[in-house]
């Protein structure tokens, strides 16, 4: 009996069951694909952006001491001394847009020839020397003494930017050196170049070997004076283009304007013809004279005879 019970009571397989378990088979499959691979995605992301701030540099200057370029940091140009206040400027910068008063003042006389200032010089108030300090950092690509400007130092920067100092007493860095902002490059002194600023330094900006006056330079960043100067010098190529424009349309109005010389020459054909008639009228006047002259002569010389025939008839009368 009990054996009869166990085999009816046989397990029935749960075809429900199986098909749910084979359902989810495939989902997991997949879900843990997606796992591993956004895994993936957010680990490159988040190394990505370790490197990215590990090769930013906090300053113009990595820890080995290799210059960065300067566009990296977020540097304005600022004054070329330690305090701003302490110096004043004594010669501006010479510019086109200035009053001729200004641009007067702004002119250095050497060897008996009026010199424009391409940049600014500065001098102490109390007329002593000062250190000249790096306006912005860079690379100091020339340091050398010149008989008329005194010791000369420049520094290289982004963009095509370089800063001149000069009318130094002395320098203290040399070509090759990485020199931060506010670094003392030199002292203040006297020049053959200009005598009357005595005591000074003569500070200049360059973009792309021009100067630019160093007052616009200040508070800006290398990149947004780049940018200023180029903008300007975009501007003036457009007028200038115009100017030329302009002129050569006035060339074709003067060259439709010419023709009145031909009515010159008409006149003179004219004039020509109307002299030529007027020597001919003269010529024949002058035959007509001729031949009147003669017969007024022949006439003067046959009145004689009439006289006398006239007696004779008179006396004939008588």
């Amino acid at each position: 009996m009990k054996e009869e019970e166990k085999q009816t009571k046989k397990p029935v397989p749960m075809k429900g069951m199986k098909k749910m378990k084979k359902r989810w088979v495939y989902p997991a499959v997949y879900l843990s694909f997606a796992a591993v691979i956004l895994t993936s995605v957010l680990w490159y992301q988040n190394d990505a952006k370790n490197e990215k701030e590990n090769t930013t540099p906090k300053s113009a200057f990595e820890d080995n001491g290799a210059a960065v370029p300067v566009s990296l940091t977020k540097e304005k140009f600022q004054m070329p001394v330690a305090d701003p206040e302490s110096v004043e400027v004594v010669k501006d910068f010479f510019s086109s847009d200035s009053t001729a008063e200004e641009q007067e003042a702004a002119l250095v006389f050497y060897n008996n020839i009026y010199y424009q200032n391409r940049g600014v010089d500065l001098a102490a108030e109390n007329g002593k020397s000062f250190d000249v300090t790096a306006a912005l950092s860079g690379n100091v690509v020339k340091v050398a003494k010149d008989p008329a400007l005194g010791w000369v130092v420049e520094v290289e920067h982004d963009k095509g930017v370089v800063t001149h100092y000069s009318s130094l007493a002395s320098a203290s860095v040399k070509e090759g050196d990485q020199v931060k902002q506010g670094t003392v490059l030199g002292k203040a002194g006297q020049n053959a170049y200009d005598k009357d600023s005595k005591i000074h330094a003569h500070f200049e900006v360059r973009k792309d070997g021009e100067a630019v006056d160093p007052v616009m330079a200040l508070d800006q960043s290398v990149a947004q004076l780049a940018t200023d100067v180029d903008s300007q010098r975009k501007e003036m190529k457009k007028q200038e283009e115009k100017k030329a424009e302009e002129q050569k349309e006035q060339k074709p109005a003067e060259q439709k304007k010419s023709p009145e010389p031909k009515a010159d020459d008409k006149g003179s054909k004219d004039m020509k013809k109307d002299e030529g008639k007027s020597g001919k009228d003269g010529k024949d006047a002058n035959n007509e004279k001729e031949e009147s002259s003669t017969q007024s002569s022949e006439d003067s010389d046959a009145a004689p005879s009439g006289t006398k025939t006239s007696a004779d008839d008179s006396g004939a009368q008588d």
